[in-house]
């Protein structure tokens, strides 16, 4: 697999306790959801989810005095946007997409994150090692290549050739599969992936 030509989605824990807004939610309300819908390196946009009526007007004058901005978003949700914590600023700072992101507890948080290269996770371990931000990678997979690969070539011309898109095909898939050695399953998935792969680059061009 070639790592450094393939998107990577990566959930990872961070420690950490350097977010008033946690800290303050938490130590105030248990129980409290707190998501991370934004962050861009220098502030992040929790959305805060109450659990019990009234908790948020009690809430509100504190997190406003801790946030730059906060916004009523119904009874019991509330937007806050603060400066980053340690690991928002460096998530916000690396070439990433932040899928989904949710408060464990006061001192820990889940990333859900698409990554362009397996090298810039590399880089984003790197800079939390070297921020002391303990961390834990729970779940990790390669996205899927979205270049016909010169194998896919061959196969897909090797089909062509023996008329397997014709009204009347010349060739069933088995007796295809029988001539380039592999089993009628593996040639029928490759076949699935790569028309796939140049359906989507077609409408991507052209539509």
């Amino acid at each position: 697999m070639n790592k450094s030509n393939t998107g990577i989605k990566v959930n990872i824990t961070m420690k950490r306790s350097d977010c008033e807004v946690t800290s303050y939610v938490y130590a105030n309300f248990p129980g409290t959801v707190i998501e991370r819908l934004k962050i861009d390196g220098k502030t992040t946009t929790h959305r805060i989810s109450f659990n019990l009526p009234g908790e948020l007007n009690k809430a509100f004058p504190d997190i406003k005095k801790i946030s730059i901005e906060s916004v009523k978003a119904g009874d019991r949700i509330l937007w806050a946007k603060a400066s980053c914590c340690s690991a928002c600023y460096i998530i916000g700072s690396s070439d990433s997409v932040v899928l989904g992101s949710k408060a464990l507890n006061s001192n820990t948080v889940s990333y859900s994150l698409l990554l362009p290269s397996y090298a810039k996770l590399t880089e984003l371990k790197r800079k939390l090692e070297e921020s002391n931000i303990n961390y834990s990678i729970t779940d990790l997979s390669f996205g899927e290549n979205q270049k016909v690969t010169q194998r896919e070539k061959e196969i897909i011309i090797k089909l062509y050739e023996n008329g397997y898109f014709d009204p009347e095909r010349k060739l069933n898939m088995t007796q295809i599969a029988e001539q380039l050695d592999i089993s009628t399953a593996a040639l029928s998935e490759i076949l699935r992936k790569t028309l796939r792969k140049i359906v989507k680059e077609y409408i991507e061009q052209q539509l």
